[in-house]
């Protein structure tokens, strides 16, 4: 009988929502959220990109990315323009600012990170992710 507690996909999305949750309370001093980091950090690491790519890399729907642009440029810590290939597209990046708090924010998720798999064996990490993307890709099929 399918039981809830052990179902695998259930566990990883409550764990997911904690990580978030311990994640947003580190950035919150800053004045910054979990999804506005990753974000800036997507658009960091890819030096331009759309919102359409973001949207991608964040597995989220446009409209989403598009209000959480919109906060990032009122803060100052974006930048948009239009696409030389295609007006209709409008390239994004960080401010200078943005690239700041970005970099600011990295070692704070770098020590979440290695907290987070304190006395986890990289064997032990490689057959989690490994099962993990397992799981995922059964799921898109």
């Amino acid at each position: 009988m399918f039981n809830l507690e052990n179902c695998l996909a259930f566990i990883t999305n409550r764990s997911g929502k904690i990580f978030s949750e311990a994640l947003e309370k580190k950035f919150r001093p800053y004045n910054i959220t979990r999804s506005q980091w990753i974000a800036m950090y997507y658009i960091y690491t890819h030096k331009s990109m759309t919102q359409r790519e973001l949207a991608e890399e964040l597995s989220i729907k446009e409209p989403s990315v598009v209000r959480l642009l919109q906060k990032l440029e009122a803060e100052g810590y974006l930048l948009r323009s239009i696409d030389d290939a295609d007006k209709r597209m409008k390239q994004i990046q960080l401010s200078d600012l943005g690239t700041q708090v970005c970099l600011k924010l990295l070692p704070i998720a770098e020590k979440f990170k290695q907290d987070t798999i304190a006395g986890i064996s990289q064997d032990d990490l490689h057959t989690f992710e490994s099962v993990l993307q397992r799981m995922v890709d059964n799921t898109r099929k």
